[in-house]
């Protein structure tokens, strides 16, 4: 349910496991992927998503209970993710290209 409205079906949906203010240039969920790629074991298993406005991507571990992390503070505008073979991730920028996820795997 988004404010202001009231009493809107909340049936077949699970409350949220982590969410972030839109604030700091911050506007829009954008959706991943699971991270199964090699380059950042540091990252297996971890849930990758971004803000289309700030261009943060972040990490969210399967549990949850740490809330998600900052990766990358890239500045594009991020409006889809992709996956290759390998399992390494890539963002889908709006007039800025395709670029690979690299940073953050520890």
């Amino acid at each position: 349910c988004f404010a202001p409205r009231v009493g809107c079906a909340r049936e077949g949906m699970v409350a949220p496991v982590w969410e972030y203010a839109l604030e700091d240039g911050a506007c829009s969920v954008v959706g991943g992927y699971v991270y199964r790629g090699a380059a950042m074991p540091g990252l297996s298993g971890v849930y990758l998503f971004a803000d289309f406005c700030s261009g943060r991507v972040y990490g969210l571990p399967a549990d949850g209970d740490a809330g998600a992390r900052l990766l990358v503070d890239s500045g594009l505008r991020i409006a889809s993710f992709g996956e290759d073979g390998a399992g390494e991730v890539y963002v889908l920028s709006q007039g800025e290209g395709v670029w690979r996820v690299v940073g953050g795997g520890g």
